[in-house]
């Protein structure tokens, strides 16, 4: 290898770094919001779609990699490292450093499927990379869900478990503000007596959503699988949906690298070896 292609390999893996710090941080965001996440929360809409933005940023500079750097050891090498910085990136514990091994195999095996893939070409195309990036977004998707269940089981073992805040606001907004209204609006009632409805019902409201969370206490240890499986549905179907986005960009970034010289096309004569009858 030329140290003028040895410089581009140092870029492109070191491109890997900030991909996975900003994909851990993007979970350590999701991580920290895990109660909005069933109140869908406009703070919780705006974590996701920073989440979804690193999953898109690794699959560009992962394909980016894995299409460009030989040998493909040096590409896991390249990976491994940005699993590393995902983990900083995260908080420093056992239960991070799961979905940062996650991280780093899904990685690895891109680069191998889309090394393979593009072997068993004649022709470079982007279009053989689209099978192996699936694998990469579902593995993105599981480590991000794996990072929120570790996140939020932790809590709970804490704190135990409570109805988020905003699970109790939603609740009010669509019980208690209608009912109010009721009672507001009854001519047969003097200011008194609907002060005094209001706040016995507010009294009532109020030892329900206590049975509600003494009835959830037992299963509190189940809590975080749902709220992780939630995430990673809402992953996976955000993926089938826009999964040709990177590819995209990618086949953009690919002509863009050939003019400015940092790819280059080669053209290689292959043996062929046929079975045939003797």
């Amino acid at each position: 290898m030329s140290r003028k292609a040895l410089a581009k390999t140092i870029v492109l893996v070191l491109l890997l770094l900030p991909a996975g710090a900003f994909f851990g941080m993007a979970c350590q965001n999701i991580n920290q919001q895990h109660e909005l996440l069933l109140a869908l929360d406009k703070d919780m809409v705006r974590g996701l779609a920073e989440l979804l933005l690193a999953v898109a940023v690794v699959a560009v500079v992962g394909g980016l990699a894995a299409a460009l750097v030989r040998p493909i050891w040096i590409c896991f090498v390249g990976f491994a490292f940005s699993a590393l910085a995902a983990f900083f990136a995260w908080e420093l514990s056992l239960a991070s450093g799961i979905p940062a091994l996650i991280y780093f195999v899904v990685g690895a095996l891109y680069c191998r499927g889309v090394a393979e893939a593009l072997d068993n070409r004649l022709k470079f195309s982007v279009e053989a990379m689209s099978g192996s990036q699936s694998t990469l977004l579902a593995g993105l998707a599981i480590a991000a869900s794996v990072s929120l269940y570790f996140g939020y089981a932790a809590k709970i073992e804490e704190q135990g478990f409570e109805l988020p805040p905003a699970i109790g606001d939603m609740i009010t907004e669509f019980s208690m503000v209608p009912m109010t209204a009721q009672i507001e609006a009854r001519a047969d009632l003097t200011a008194e007596e609907e002060e005094a409805l209001a706040a016995q019902m507010s009294v009532g409201f109020d030892q329900w959503m206590t049975s509600m969370e003494e009835m959830i206490e037992p299963y509190e240890r189940f809590v975080p699988v749902a709220v992780a499986f939630m995430l990673f549905q809402f992953l996976a179907v955000i993926n089938a949906l826009f999964f040709w986005v990177p590819i995209v960009i990618l086949a953009v970034l690919f002509p863009i690298l050939t003019a400015l010289g940092v790819a280059k096309e080669t053209t290689e004569t292959r043996e062929a070896v046929r079975l045939s009858l003797g």
